[in-house]
């Protein structure tokens, strides 16, 4: 079943730094990655507010469509505990994922983890539950051996980075390459965003430089640079 709320959607997708939810959770690890034979890891919650939060905690298999654009997914590969908790001011909360059936697999899966801040009483509203804060981060099982590969080319208004690997790379810091390799074009700096194992991320691109001028699509993958020769159209 698809998660299609869309107030849900627009707030997923950007990793939220450790000072999150304005300064009141903080979550660690930000970005959790299981070996697939482990039976289960743990988050900590740690509630810096000077009030006590209610938090509901979700577990979504994340997926990229042939639009290019983020999905979530209900699934019962994983189980998350506890889904909901009170966590006292100053206070803390370790939160354990689950493998139900922990076995090999050739090729990275995609999770995401929601925490969504919620009132504890109930609303005048009833069923219309208001949602106070939320933040979503990533979680992979996978092992280390598995890795990306990735190849890019412009299309349609956008630069597309195509994944045919088995691990998800993290992109940030992206910009065009001149051919002599002595000027750069900034098309987005910060975190760019995932291109899981398979799938495409879509850049649209609002200006380009002039025909010719750039060969190369450069960013960094967790924190390491790397260069791509930008095609003329997908192989």
């Amino acid at each position: 079943m698809k998660i299609s709320i869309k107030a849900l959607l627009l707030s997923l997708f950007t990793l939220i730094s450790s000072a999150a939810l304005g300064g009141q959770l903080t979550v660690s690890p930000l970005i959790m990655k299981m070996p697939p034979l482990q039976a289960n890891a743990t988050y900590k919650l740690k509630n810096g507010s000077s009030q006590d939060g209610f938090y509901q905690i979700q577990l979504f298999a994340w997926e990229q469509g042939d639009d290019g654009e983020s999905r979530l997914l209900q699934q019962d590969d994983l189980i998350i505990t506890p889904p909901v908790t009170l966590i006292p001011a100053n206070g803390e909360q370790l939160v354990r994922v689950i493998q139900k059936a922990p076995q090999p697999s050739d090729i990275e899966k995609s999770y995401r983890l929601v925490i969504s801040e919620v009132p504890d009483t109930e609303s005048d509203q009833g069923a219309n539950l208001k949602v106070l804060l939320r933040m979503s981060l990533p979680l992979f099982v996978g092992t280390p051996e598995l890795s990306h590969s990735l190849s890019a080319f412009f299309q349609d208004g956008a630069l597309r980075i195509r994944n045919t690997g088995t691990a998800h790379a993290r992109l940030s810091d992206a910009y065009w390459q001149a051919r002599n390799k002595n000027k750069k074009f900034v098309i987005k700096e910060g975190l760019v965003g995932y291109v899981l194992p398979g799938r495409e991320l879509r850049i649209p691109i609002k200006a380009t430089p002039a025909d010719g001028s750039v060969a190369f699509f450069s960013a960094s993958i967790s924190g390491i640079p790397f260069t791509l020769l930008v095609e003329e159209s997908p192989k």
